[in-house]
């Protein structure tokens, strides 16, 4: 009975110690190597954290919100250590159990690596180390380890872009390292020292799986397992489409070439295997520019939707702060900005006339101390803004960068935006040659319109000096659109083009609103075709304060002449009034010898549909040749720039 009893309370304990964790959660089977020479995962089954970290995207129809209900306790955590002679790299793997005997990895054609082996170290506590043994030049402070809890990453080279979880390192798509498929590196397992050993082949998986789709409020919900890279979206005009490919991910076949509505919107997206590696996100829309895609915090979910629900979408409760910033160039051309957060961040990319947009849903601070010693000595001009309370923008202009990808950490407290140097093709410039017009009845000396290579310069950049503490929350934003442009001259009168005045004096108005500490942002700062749509498109993803268009005036008679202001919508009358009263003031009237035309309501597509407080100047009539004359004069045409920030100033601080 006694021994009965004995067992009984032994059985007991034992699965007492069972449902208290003294079994390890993790079980690790193997290692997977890399052909690159450049990284080592740790597979497992489980996890070696008690409790698992995780976010779930939840959609409030009642109030088109969405939110992330985010659960992480780490009650385990490995342990990494270097040792000499030889050189040697540890992990202690906590809360895991080795399946299988021990073994080694005796390493070919590594030149950094020798041999790994893999062992259960201990038991009660269970924990498995892993050693790597290497070789005496190599520089074991570049052995960097990353996990999720159940998969670890070793890394060794610090030149590779890669994401903490993904079970593979790679290079932006197209511009593949040659050189690492090449180092062909291949190992042999030893089991228990036993001399019968098994060759493997390196494998490489995909970091992300794409499982299900769910519809959220006005946008729809693509959750997977990994990590999100995004490639460059593609836009096809004449389908009237955007393409976007999710690098290095597999796809489910319950959703695979299946299509889905996206509430609310008047569009589709449709999901397909584009090969083994690849999956094809297309979005049929008629307004297919304006769709963003929003990662989630854990870099596990994509939401997709319109821009304006986006902006004014909550996606995290946790506002987050920047930690630093990084802007370096690798030896092989490719430009890397990371940005490292207290906090995980939601966030989206695109790319719109010649910028590329970050878009940080979450970020209240975004350190403007450490953004601008970032920039100090460098190339690479990023501006950075707020978009509302809870949101900030980085704009890289991109004229001779490509966009590869952006690549989130796993904890997404970290974001690393890869460009690849551009080969920009040198095409011979043809300077298109504009007359001068003279007038014997204007004492002030004539100017003429100067050729487009000395317009273009200045280069379009945010002020250097700013007033101390004044924050870039609380300075505003403006957008200068100079009307027309490239094949679209508007008015002409003997070979003078609207376009070029228009461009003069927006470069006029640019300048000095920058001295004044304004972030001015213009439409086209050359002579380049750009569509009114786009002009729209491009104010409205800046959130501007106000939308100030800049136009000159023609008539099919030649006597008309004058100033006119317009706006079209009412937010923007105010607008319309304070500006025309300093740039129509009967001091300029008198001056210019012209007339005040008004205050009128028009309407004009830039101004109807730009979301910011907007406005048109015509600031006289290239039809009449006598103004025209006096537009030419340089000192005309700084006074109408004058008189147009005067009226930008008054209203912005009216605001």
């Amino acid at each position: 009975m006694f021994l009965l009893r004995l067992t009984t309370i032994i059985i007991f304990f034992w699965a007492l110690c069972l449902n208290s964790a003294c079994f390890a959660e993790l079980k690790i089977h193997n290692l997977t190597i890399d052909n690159s020479d450049r990284m080592i995962l740790i597979k497992g089954i489980g996890n070696y954290k008690t409790q698992s970290s995780f976010y779930i995207p939840v959609a409030d129809t009642k109030t088109n919100t969405i939110s992330i209900i985010n659960s992480i306790t780490n009650t385990n955590a490995i342990t990494t250590s270097t040792l000499t002679n030889p050189k040697r790299y540890v992990i202690d793997i906590p809360n895991a159990t080795l399946i299988g005997p021990k073994r080694s990895y005796e390493y070919n054609n590594s030149k950094k690596i020798k041999n790994i082996r893999l062992s259960q170290f201990s038991i009660n506590p269970n924990i498995v180390r892993f050693v790597v043994e290497a070789y005496d030049e190599a520089d074991l402070s570049l052995f960097k380890t990353y996990t999720n809890g159940k998969n670890i990453v070793v890394k060794y080279d610090s030149n590779i872009i890669d994401n903490s979880i993904q079970y593979k390192f790679y290079t932006p798509t197209g511009d593949g390292d040659k050189g690492a498929v090449l180092q062909n590196t291949s190992a042999k397992i030893v089991y228990n020292d036993n001399p019968n050993v098994t060759q493997i082949n390196p494998q490489l998986q995909a970091k992300y799986m794409l499982s299900r789709v769910t519809q959220g409020s006005n946008g729809l919900i693509l959750r997977g397992i990994g990590s999100l890279s995004m490639q460059r979206i593609i836009y096809k005009e004449d389908l009237k489409q955007a393409e976007l490919i999710l690098d290095n991910a597999v796809l489910s076949n319950k959703i695979e070439n299946k299509t889905y509505d996206i509430p609310n919107q008047k569009a589709t997206l449709s999901i397909e295997r584009l090969n083994e590696k690849k999956i094809k996100l297309t979005l049929k829309a008629e307004n297919y520019k304006d769709f963003r895609y929003i990662v989630s915090p854990d870099g596990q979910s994509l939401f997709v939707s319109d821009r304006t629900f986006i902006i004014n979408t909550a996606f995290s409760a946790n506002p987050a702060k920047t930690l630093s910033y990084k802007l370096n160039k690798t030896k092989t051309d490719y430009t890397l900005f990371t940005i490292n957060f207290d906090k995980p961040v939601a966030y989206n990319v695109f790319e719109l006339n010649d910028n590329f947009y970050l878009d940080i849903d979450n970020l209240s601070d975004y350190n403007i101390g450490a953004f601008e010693q970032m920039l100090k000595n460098q190339d690479l001009k990023i501006e950075a803004l707020k978009i509302s309370n809870d949101k900030t923008r980085f704009i890289i202009p991109v004229s001779n960068l490509n966009f590869s990808y952006a690549n989130v950490e796993s904890n997404a407290k970290s974001i690393t935006l890869c460009f690849k140097n551009k080969v920009v093709e040198q095409k011979p410039v043809v300077v298109e040659k504009i007359e001068k017009i003279e007038t014997k009845k204007d004492n002030n000396n004539i100017v003429y319109i100067p050729k487009e290579e000395d317009l273009d310069k200045k280069k379009v950049e945010k002020p250097k000096k700013k007033k101390e503490n004044l924050s870039i929350s609380a300075m505003r934003k403006v957008v200068i659109d100079p009307g027309h442009g490239g094949s679209d001259t508007g008015a002409v009168n003997n070979k003078n083009y609207e376009k070029t005045l228009n461009l003069i004096v927006a470069k006029l108005v640019y300048d000095k609103l920058i001295k004044k500490n304004i972030y001015v942002h213009m439409t086209r700062t050359k002579d380049v075709s750009m569509s009114l749509e786009e002009r729209v498109n491009f104010s409205n993803e800046l959130s501007p304060d106000i939308f100030v268009s800049i136009h000159t005036n023609s008539t099919v008679a030649k006597d008309p002449m004058g100033l006119e202001t317009h706006y079209f919508k009412d937010d923007s009358y105010k607008l319309a009034q304070t500006i025309h009263k300093h740039f129509a003031s009967e001091k300029n009237v008198n001056k210019w010898q012209t007339k005040d035309r008004g205050v009128i309501k028009s309407r004009f597509y830039v101004i109807n549909h730009t979301e910011a407080p907007s406005i048109l100047i015509e600031m006289g009539f290239i039809s009449n040749d006598k103004e025209l004359a006096k537009l030419l004069v340089k000192q005309r045409q700084q006074e109408i720039a004058d008189s147009i920030v005067k009226g930008i100033l008054e209203y912005l601080k009216a605001k």
